[in-house]
């Protein structure tokens, strides 16, 4: 028999916000509590949120730091307010009572992670990063990012090296902890991925664009995504293939007025911000998936979602890339995220296209042994335990 285990998780965002991390946190208390209905409790900031209370929902419970955003996408926490430290209290009660409890921190970078380890230290409970960057930050200057490289450095090297373990969400991230921060032992821990069944109804794109073949992005329009490389890689052989492909972007973020202003001629076109299951019913609808991703991102989920839904896949080393895709396999993984590069390997999938049942298949089989999260969340118990 299991012995019980509790968690909390501290994490800079949850649902209902929408970003990257913390739907993977979503996901772990949701088949954690199915599995063994033991607790999680989930310890975040406010942003994003419906309430700027505590509450409790679908047998969890969420405590909300009163925090703003000192910088976009950067949430700070206001520890002069008492609702803050009533948070610790609350926290506090909880560990005096129960026994077996693992405190999860996701991701550095973020101050959610700090406070996770000076309160696993406070109280001597063991502490376990999750981590899922793969690279440093890239931001929209030079500048900037290398404050951000001086931040990592002094900061979150702490993280990596007061954790009593550390899970890494891929090979890539791993490397990257051990290569750049700590010389310590790392596993790798693969998070599994939900598909709906019921997807909402869209707008057919083979009735908007017929005959054309539809090359999709789908994700956030942030800098690391290198969309603007997909933009004027596909710019460069419209003349040739004009009549022939559509390239379609579901999504939107702070790059999106750059990236518009790239599209001149109004070749492209943008969906604007969609609901998740809406995005994935535009997905499902792509002929290649373009993953024109730069160095730095975790898990891109976008990527898996496209394996299990046949698209033939072009797709850079980066945010997994080289981890899910052979290339000459399953479909086709260059060598970097440069302009020609992408440009060369668009082509080469526009030419094989026929190869795209043969990789289909293969892809759903990688999804369903390796991105499951009925198997996975058993993993990550006996990894923690």
């Amino acid at each position: 028999m299991r012995k019980k285990i509790n968690l909390l998780q501290f994490t800079p965002y949850f649902p209902p916000h929408k970003w990257w991390v913390e739907t993977v946190v979503e996901e772990i208390w949701d088949y954690w509590i199915k599995k063994w209905y033991w607790d999680v409790i989930n310890i975040t900031f406010d942003v994003g949120q419906k309430s700027n209370i505590n509450y409790s929902q679908k047998w969890y419970k969420v405590f909300l730091f009163p925090s703003f955003d000192i910088i976009p996408n950067f949430p700070v926490p206001k520890f002069w307010k008492k609702e803050f430290w009533l948070i610790f209290k609350e926290l506090k009660k909880y560990i005096s009572k129960n026994e077996n409890i693992r405190i999860i921190s996701h991701t550095r970078f973020f101050l959610s992670s700090l406070i996770a380890g000076i309160f696993a230290r406070k109280y001597s409970i063991k502490w376990i990063h999750i981590e899922h960057g793969s690279d440093y930050v890239k931001l929209s200057s030079k500048f900037k990012s290398k404050i951000s490289y001086i931040y990592d450095k002094i900061i979150w090297k702490w993280i990596f090296k007061k954790a009593d373990q550390i899970l890494a969400i891929s090979e890539a991230c791993k490397k990257f902890i051990v290569d750049e921060f700590v010389q310590r032992e790392v596993e790798v821990f693969y998070r599994g991925v939900n598909f709906p069944e019921n997807l909402p109804q869209v707008e057919s794109l083979s009735q908007k664009f017929p005959w054309k073949k539809i090359i999709g992005f789908v994700g956030r329009l942030l800098k690391w995504k290198n969309v603007e490389s997909l933009i004027i890689a596909y710019n460069n052989i419209l003349n040739n293939w004009e009549n022939n492909i559509q390239l379609v972007i579901v999504g939107d973020w702070e790059d999106l007025d750059r990236i518009q202003k790239i599209d001149k001629d109004n070749q492209i076109y943008f969906t604007w911000s969609k609901q998740f299951n809406e995005a994935l019913a535009y997905q499902k609808q792509f002929d290649i998936h373009m993953h024109p991703s730069s160095p730095w991102g975790w898990l891109a989920t976008t990527l898996l979602q496209a394996m299990n839904y046949g698209c033939y896949i072009v797709a850079t080393p980066n945010e997994w890339g080289k981890e899910v895709i052979v290339d000459g396999d399953n479909g086709i993984l260059i060598k970097d995220d440069s302009v020609l590069i992408i440009q060369e390997w668009l082509l080469k999938a526009l030419n094989d296209f026929e190869k795209k049942i043969e990789y289909s298949q293969k892809n759903k089989q990688i999804i369903k042994n390796n991105f499951t999260w009925e198997k996975n969340i058993e993993i990550l118990f006996d990894k923690i335990k």
